[in-house]
């Protein structure tokens, strides 16, 4: 069964139909306000954010909304037990702390030592990447780690309590402790002194399902961050992708020691190769979350 959804956004009215995105004539054209960021995060540097609304657009290598491609892996946390499948690029993770798949399509971490460790390497090779998450915020206070990759102080799984820093990395947070302490991106390939950072208002305290998505396009040198298909904000960046060793990829762990766990639910993990348009990621967040 096919389902079709209308959408509008970046100028053109689209159907998905199972991941595909077929335009017909164009309407209007649509345009956002400006936002500004706050300071940094986990001790960075200061950011501010770029244009905001929903449909905004990427930068030079950003894949137009045409079409939304297949990602390269995605995690639906289906099943029961504490390995998390990947359906699509075999890179399977494991739950560690003791949660578990809850059978019903999520999972959810107690935000005190539970977490997902994937594989190393999921950005190994690749210029642009998105990394789009459907998730339910819990408990927790600042600097809960929805998606880290990278590589601490400590190497390769450090050890708890040893007091790691983050030496580079690819971050959502849902929260920071500074004066815009709301949903953020953060990005680095030389820890907190070459930080790049995305700051918005938005806490996810509301115990609603949302879409948090960030893109870094090589092309274009910018990160960029998306709140249920909502331009955030944008940074340019002075690194490539490959600047960012993908050591520790977790799913509620900081590869910084003293940040606290993520409390709250998953429902579905995308990482695309590709710095997806800003109305290509509106679209997946009208369409929802795949279920196998």
């Amino acid at each position: 069964m096919v389902l079709l959804l209308g959408l509008s956004g970046c100028g053109a009215d689209v159907e998905i139909a199972v991941g595909r995105m077929n335009p017909v004539p164009a309407a209007s054209d649509g345009s956002g306000a400006a936002g500004s960021g706050g300071a940094a995060g986990s001790g960075g540097a200061a950011g501010s954010g770029g244009a905001a609304g929903s449909g905004g657009g990427g930068g030079n290598g950003a894949i137009p909304c045409d079409v939304l491609p297949s990602p390269i892996h995605r995690y639906t946390f289906d099943g029961v037990g504490n390995v998390v499948t990947d359906l699509i690029g075999g890179a399977d993770g494991v739950i560690l702390g003791g949660a578990s798949l809850d059978g019903e399509g999520g999972l959810t971490l107690d935000g005190e030592d539970d977490y997902v460790d994937l594989p190393a390497g999921l950005l190994a090779g690749l210029s642009d990447v998105t990394v789009m998450v459907w998730v339910v915020r819990g408990r927790g206070g600042a600097y809960l780690r929805i998606v880290d990759f990278g590589l601490a102080t400590g190497g390769e799984d450090p050890v708890e309590g040893a007091g790691g820093v983050g030496t580079s990395y690819l971050v959502i947070t849902p929260s920071t402790g500074f004066e815009v302490r709301g949903v953020s991106a953060l990005a680095s390939d030389s820890g907190v002194r070459g930080e790049v950072a995305i700051h918005a208002e938005p806490t996810l305290e509301d115990g609603e399902v949302h879409q948090v998505a960030v893109v870094f396009d090589g092309a274009a040198s910018t990160l960029a961050l998306y709140l249920d298909g909502a331009l955030l904000g944008s940074e340019p960046v002075s690194f490539p992708l490959s600047g960012i060793q993908d050591v520790n990829n977790w799913l509620g762990r900081s590869q910084f020691d003293a940040d606290p766990y993520f409390g709250g639910r998953y429902d579905e993990l995308r990482i695309y190769r590709e710095a997806l348009a800003g109305c290509a990621i509106e679209a997946a967040w009208n369409a929802g979350p795949d279920r196998p």
